[in-house]
């Protein structure tokens, strides 16, 4: 099987799984691309992820363009991308049909009865990244530090990201 069918094949599944949004499907994409096709180490992907956060457009999306284009250039971005959307694509239209001929009160349980998973789909997305970008003592505080700043001191994403990506940057050039 070629690159570009893979792509298709991979991207397709994570748009066909991806309930929640983009945190809920970090693990499915993590566990797609970095142990099943090998496509990105564990490091690269969370900079697949954090690069998706500063980039406009869902994070999903984001990461399919970039991860397309790393394994097959400019077509390979165009067939993951498409591939990302195309079954959500499918899905609500089917849905549409079903909430004109059921009612959109059965349509509003089922969707509700989907919440328990993508709570535990966000926390297994969180887990994953977790357990490989805190890995020593620094990043550990580092990262209670920027708990610290988002919930009690109020900062922005966007300040917390820029203040840790700096003293991250200045310990790694001074420590290591």
């Amino acid at each position: 099987m070629g690159i570009l069918q893979e792509l298709a094949k991979v991207f397709f599944k994570i748009g066909l799984f991806g309930f929640g949004g983009g945190y809920a499907i970090i693990a499915l994409i993590r566990h797609l691309v970095v142990e099943e096709t090998k496509w990105l180490t564990n490091l690269q992907f969370i900079d697949v992820v954090a690069i998706s956060q500063v980039t406009p457009g869902p994070l999903a999306l984001n990461a399919a363009t970039f991860i397309g284009y790393k394994m097959g250039g400019i077509l390979g971005s165009l067939v993951a991308t498409f591939s990302s959307v195309l079954a959500p694509f499918i899905l609500v239209y089917v849905a549409s049909y079903f909430v004109h001929n059921i009612g959109k009160e059965k349509v509003d349980l089922y969707l509700s009865l989907l919440s328990p998973l993508t709570f535990a789909l966000i926390m297994s997305g969180t887990y994953s990244i977790l357990k490989d970008s805190i890995s020593d003592a620094f990043s550990i505080l580092l990262f209670f530090i920027s708990l610290f700043l988002g919930y009690k001191a109020k900062w922005s994403l966007t300040r917390i990201l820029l203040f840790s990506g700096i003293i991250g940057e200045i310990f790694y050039l001074l420590f290591k």
